[in-house]
């Protein structure tokens, strides 16, 4: 995996939607914790879901023992489009499943031959752990819970003002602030050009 910054696919619809942080239970208690490590599963396009679930049913049939959590990483997201506010969940890194374990041979090869794995991310002939600073990454973003957002709206685009006191003008956007759900548009007032800040539900595209 050349990095784990890859960009964001929504979830397809449908799918087995569950808790970002779900764990499977350890079987083993006696392992030696300095050889848990995480990996990363390949998995074929949407099958991300079904091989968590299925590594899990394995955990708690004690077909797999030695394997600690699996983990979909996600993100909420807020899209703004059209002036209408949906929010959603989006993989950070679609296609792949994170499993922590101590891994051995029967780990390996059991894993493989779940419906929907492509590969583990590593060698030919031996899974790859994740650097520590990697993960640790990982389960940082996935531990913030601030949405990301997401608006139909950019940079130098002519809004026309829909609510509020500017009702009816027209100005070219000059700054968006996402986070905070505003924009600032220059809108010709008196003649003269002002910056004017504004809520996105109070705008909408200019239709040329």
């Amino acid at each position: 995996m050349d990095s784990l910054e890859n960009s964001t696919t929504e979830y397809a619809q449908g799918e087995d939607h569950e808790d970002l942080t779900d764990v499977a239970p350890v079987t083993e208690e006696a392992e030696d914790e300095k050889d848990r490590n995480w990996y990363i599963i390949q998995c074929f396009s949407l099958y991300e879901y079904k091989v968590r679930n299925r590594i899990q049913q394995m955990v708690e049939d004690k077909v797999l023992k030695g394997v600690s959590r699996v983990l979909i990483p996600e993100e909420e997201t807020i899209e703004i489009k059209n002036n209408k506010r949906l929010e959603k969940v989006a993989k950070i890194y679609p296609g792949y499943v994170f499993v922590e374990a101590v891994m051995n041979d029967d780990i390996w090869y059991t894993i493989r031959q779940i419906g929907g794995v492509s590969k583990f991310v590593g060698t030919k002939n031996s899974p790859t752990p994740v650097q520590e600073d990697e993960i640790l990454r990982v389960l940082r973003k996935i531990g913030d819970k601030t949405k990301k957002i997401e608006v139909d709206f950019e940079l130098a685009e002519i809004i026309k003002v829909i609510a509020g006191p500017f009702r009816g003008y027209a100005g070219q956007i000059s700054e968006l602030f996402p986070e905070r759900g505003k924009l600032k548009a220059m809108i010709s007032i008196f003649g003269r050009e002002t910056p004017v800040e504004l809520d996105f539900n109070q705008v909408e595209k200019s239709i040329k």
